[in-house]
This record gives structure tokens, C-alpha cells and sequence, in this order.
């Protein structure tokens, strides 16, 4: 079992214990908005489905609870070479979201093997695209996914990260 210590979080598989606060996190519209594939409402049911799939994850994919004070505020991985994250919304604007995806990045390209990585952050997010940029990637193009919780098409951009681009990004920020 995998587990990132950054200098404010600590980064751990999920586990049942941690039904709640996702249900308290994913049950604000504010958050699930922002998600593709986060329905809302979000239940107790949606997230003892979210549990069954992390431990059922596919060799090389990777979730964790982002934990500050050994409370979940947040969950983030990487599945088919892509990253996605959420915070709850009394985490927002503190640098936990950078905190985390760096971490998760680094331990991407460095311990899980990956070459590239892909993301991608619905228009009007500014938060997770700043992130995003911030980690060295790229903005690939505009498109267009469905969103669970809003129950429509929303435009989104596209994303990728090299490994030589995250090796420049992380000297940057040191």
C-alpha cells in the first residue's frame, strides 16, 4: 500500500471509514460540478461504489484519500494515465489541490513508470487550472465531456504532461 507524505498532507489508499466525509464532500454541488463523473446528488450508496472500485483498481492505477490531520479533505489519482482530483470546498484556496497532484506526479513519473500523463479541467475552473499549469502541463485543446452532476455536455480543456516537462516544472518550483 502506497503512501505520500508531503509537507501538510498525507496522501493513503481510501478506506470504509472515509464513506462520510466523501458523501459530505462530493454532496456539495460546488464540488461534484466541477467532476466529470461524479453524479449528484452523491450519496452513501455512490460512495460505497467509489470504495468497491479503489480496491479493484488495474496494476499502475493509483487513488488516495488527501488527508490533513488524519482527516479526508480530498481524493486524487491517476487511472489510465490520467489525473484526477477533488478538494472539499473548506479545503479550497489553502494549496492542498498543488500539494497533492504534485506529490501524486512526482510518485507518477518517478515510482509508477508513467511517460506522459493527461488531465483536464472543466472551462471556468480556474483553481484546477492553475494547478494543472502550474505541474507543467500542457493545454492540448478544447472539448467537450459529460458531466454526471450536471447532467449535460460541458466544455472542457484537454492536457498533457511529458516527463521532461514535469522534470523542468519541478526545478522551477524548487
Amino acid at each position: 500500500m502506497t503512501t505520500l507524505m508531503t509537507g501538510r498532507l498525507t496522501l493513503r489508499p481510501p478506506r470504509a471509514a472515509d464513506a462520510e466525509a466523501i458523501v459530505h464532500g462530493l454532496g456539495n454541488f460546488s464540488v461534484a460540478r466541477w467532476t466529470g463523473r461524479v453524479p449528484h446528488p452523491y450519496g452513501p450508496d455512490d460512495a460505497q461504489a467509489f470504495l468497491a472500485h479503489c480496491n479493484a483498481l488495474p496494476t499502475g492505477a493509483l487513488v488516495m484519500a488527501i488527508t490533513r490531520n488524519d482527516a479526508l479533505i480530498g481524493v486524487i489519482g491517476i487511472e489510465h494515465g490520467e489525473l484526477g482530483y477533488w478538494l472539499a470546498e473548506a479545503a479550497w484556496g489553502k494549496g492542498y489541490g498543488t500539494e497533492a497532484a504534485a506529490a501524486v506526479v512526482d510518485h507518477a513519473f518517478t515510482s509508477l513508470g508513467h511517460r506522459e500523463l493527461i488531465a483536464s479541467y472543466h472551462l471556468g475552473n480556474t483553481a484546477s487550472q492553475r494547478i494543472l499549469l502550474g505541474l507543467g502541463f500542457v493545454e492540448t485543446g478544447e472539448g467537450s465531456a459529460f458531466s454526471k452532476a450536471r447532467q449535460a455536455e460541458v466544455p472542457h480543456m484537454q492536457l498533457t504532461l511529458a516527463r521532461a516537462a514535469w522534470e523542468q516544472a519541478k526545478e522551477r518550483r524548487r
